[in-house]
């Protein structure tokens, strides 16, 4: 079963009446679970240095960068690392969209000390201070309460990072633990599709990450 969006859009590229789908959190998006791709997700951006890396881009110019295999059926929006962006970025028709609405990791690369179970905690801990979820594809709007079932938290999992890595964390190989918000689209077709993201959270455990976040993000995909 999928959640169908309706709408209409014109963009110089192309004239597209159609719908977005997007998958349910229990369902297997294009043969993985959504924790999978969560996890495909970290990999990919934390094995980026950090000037390299599109979440640390602000306006589009490495949106691409990390996502080179051709076959790949799934497009991982980056997100951002806090506050405002406005994202132009191209991709090719007939991927699927992964869209990172508010998030977070924790690795041992970033905290030495940590167990597997201290990262599972920090990560939980961050994530249950959402204090708003909001996101809108073209004239679609999702609100907190649409968006709350989608909430993933992963199993521990195994991460290379780079030197000049983000985060500050230590180059090596490291385990990590996700959790977050995030919708997988069916492919899109061909057009202009705009995306706002606006999420925060406040975590007033002395061990959170941040005690407070929040992400703005305005993404202008083109679909060729």
């Amino acid at each position: 079963m999928l959640v169908t969006l309706s709408f209409f859009t014109t963009s110089s590229f192309a004239q597209v009446t159609g719908s977005v789908d997007i998958f349910p959190i229990d369902s297997n998006p294009f043969g993985l679970s959504y924790e999978e791709h969560v996890k495909k997700y970290w990999k990919s951006v934390l094995s980026l240095p950090i000037d390299q890396n599109p979440i640390e881009d602000k306006t589009g110019e490495k949106c691409t960068f990390g996502q080179e295999t051709p076959k790949s059926p799934v497009f991982y929006l980056a997100g951002n690392t806090g506050g405002f962006s406005s994202i132009t970025c191209k991709i090719r028709a007939d991927l699927g969209v992964f869209i990172p609405i508010i998030t977070v990791e924790a690795s041992q690369a970033e905290v030495p000390k940590a167990t597997i179970d201290d990262l599972h905690k920090i990560a939980k801990d961050d994530q249950d201070g959402v204090t708003s979820l909001y996101l809108k594809i073209n004239d679609k709007e999702f609100k907190d309460e649409d968006l709350r079932k989608y909430r993933t938290h992963t199993k521990e999992f195994e991460v290379t990072f780079p030197d000049r890595a983000l985060f500050g964390a230590a180059p090596g190989p490291s385990l990590v633990v996700a959790d977050g918000y995030y919708v997988i689209t069916k492919p899109l077709s061909p057009g202009s599709y705009t995306i706002i993201i606006k999420s925060s959270l406040a975590c007033l455990d002395p061990d959170c990450l941040e005690p407070t976040f929040g992400v703005d993000i305005r993404y202008n995909l083109i679909v060729e």
